[in-house]
C-alpha cells in the first residue's frame, strides 16, 4: 500500500513538472516579486522571408535583451499555428500567447478598430505613426482589451495596398465595376471595394494563389512584398498603384499571459515592442521600394487616378461610423495629420 502511495506522488510530481513546462512558466511570482524564467511562443502569417518575420525576431531579440533572459520569445512564421484569426481567438482564450495580429483583423471583434484601415485615412507614414503612438492608438488597445481580453504592447506600420489584377488593367473606380477581388476577412474591406463598385471575395490567405489561378477572383489588393513574397505576382499581370489602405498591424499578448508577468517584464515587453515597431517600420518603407522595383521587372504598372477611388468612398457608408467611440477615433486620427 505505502508503494502504490510513493508510486502515486511521484506520478503527479511529473505532472505538474510536465504542466510548468507545457506553458512555459517556471518559479517565481509576480505577487512575491521574484523573477520568472518564461518562454512565449508567438505566430504570424507570413512566410519567413517577409519584412513582418524579420521584425518579429527583432522583437524576440529585445525581449530577451531587456529582460536579461528572463523572457523568451519564440517565432512561429507562415501560419504554423493558425489562421490570424485563430490566432486571434486563441489569444481570447489563453492557448496561445503572443500574435502579429493586423489590426484589420479585430473588427469581427472589436468594431471600432475598423476605423484604422479605413481607406485613406492616413497621409504618411509619419502620420500613422503619430496617430499610433498617440491618444488613437491607446484608445483603440484599451478597448481591445476590454473587449477580447487580449493586450496590444504595440503597433507597426505596414507598406500602403495596391489593386492586382489578372484580366485588365485599372485606371479609375469604375474599371473596378464587377471585379471579383480577394480581400481578407474584414467587414472595412468588404465595404470599401463594394463602395469602389467590385464584388469584393474574402479568401484566406493559403487558398489566394489557387483562387486567382482558376479564376475564382479576377484580382486581390495587398502590398507589393506580400504579393512578391507569396509569388502572387506569378499569377497576376498589372500592379494598379492605388494607395488605398495603409493597415497597421500589433504585437498582441493574451492578457492572461501578460498578467503573470512581473511589473517590469510588463514594462521591459512594451519597450520592446515599441522599438521593433520603429525597426519594422524602417523595413516597410525599404522593403516597399524594393518590391515595388523588383515586380516592375514581372507586371504591368498602371497609375491610378486615384482621386476617383477617393471620390467613390463615403465614410458613412461603413457602419461601424454609427459608434460613438469610432467618431472619436476618427477625429483623434484626424487630428495628427
Amino acid at each position: 500500500m505505502k508503494k502504490s502511495r510513493n508510486g502515486v506522488i511521484v506520478l503527479l510530481t511529473l505532472l505538474l513538472v510536465f504542466s510548468m513546462t507545457v506553458t512555459g512558466w517556471a518559479e517565481g511570482s509576480k505577487e512575491s516579486g521574484e523573477a520568472k524564467t518564461v518562454k512565449l511562443q508567438m505566430s504570424h502569417q507570413m512566410a519567413a522571408s517577409h519584412s513582418i518575420h524579420q521584425t518579429s525576431l527583432k522583437f524576440a531579440e529585445l525581449v530577451k535583451e531587456k529582460t536579461g533572459g528572463s523572457v523568451t520569445v519564440e517565432v512561429f512564421p507562415s501560419a504554423s499555428l493558425g489562421t490570424e484569426r485563430e490566432n486571434l481567438e486563441a489569444l481570447k482564450t489563453g492557448t496561445l500567447d503572443m500574435a502579429i495580429i493586423a489590426v484589420e483583423f479585430y473588427p469581427a471583434f472589436v468594431e471600432e478598430a475598423g476605423v484604422f484601415v479605413l481607406p485613406f485615412m492616413y497621409e504618411s507614414y509619419e502620420h500613422q505613426t503619430r496617430a499610433l503612438e498617440g491618444d488613437a492608438g491607446k484608445k483603440l488597445a484599451e478597448i481591445i482589451l476590454n473587449k477580447t481580453g487580449v493586450k496590444v504592447l504595440g503597433y507597426y506600420s505596414l507598406a500602403f495596398r495596391q489593386i492586382f489584377t489578372t484580366n485588365a488593367p485599372v485606371h479609375t473606380a469604375g474599371d473596378l465595376k464587377g471585379l471579383k477581388i480577394r480581400v481578407p476577412e474584414s467587414p472595412t474591406y468588404v465595404n470599401t471595394f463594394k463602395l469602389l463598385g467590385a464584388a469584393p471575395t474574402p479568401v484566406a490567405w493559403g487558398e489566394t494563389y489557387t483562387a486567382l489561378e482558376t479564376g475564382v477572383v479576377g484580382g486581390l489588393e495587398n502590398t507589393p512584398e506580400s504579393i512578391y513574397s507569396a509569388s502572387m505576382h506569378e499569377v497576376v499581370n498589372y500592379m494598379n498603384l492605388s494607395n488605398h489602405i495603409s493597415a497597421p498591424t500589433t504585437f498582441s499578448i493574451s492578457d492572461s499571459v501578460y498578467q503573470k508577468l512581473t511589473a517590469e517584464q510588463q514594462n521591459q515587453l512594451v519597450e520592446a515592442a515599441k522599438e521593433a515597431g520603429m525597426f519594422g517600420l524602417e523595413l516597410t518603407k525599404k522593403n516597399d521600394t524594393t518590391f515595388r522595383e523588383k515586380l516592375k521587372s514581372e507586371l504591368e504598372i498602371v497609375e491610378m487616378d486615384n482621386a476617383s477611388l477617393r471620390s467613390a468612398i463615403d465614410y458613412s457608408a461603413f457602419d461601424v461610423m454609427r459608434l460613438e467611440d469610432a467618431k472619436v477615433l476618427k477625429s483623434l486620427i484626424e487630428s495628427v495629420r
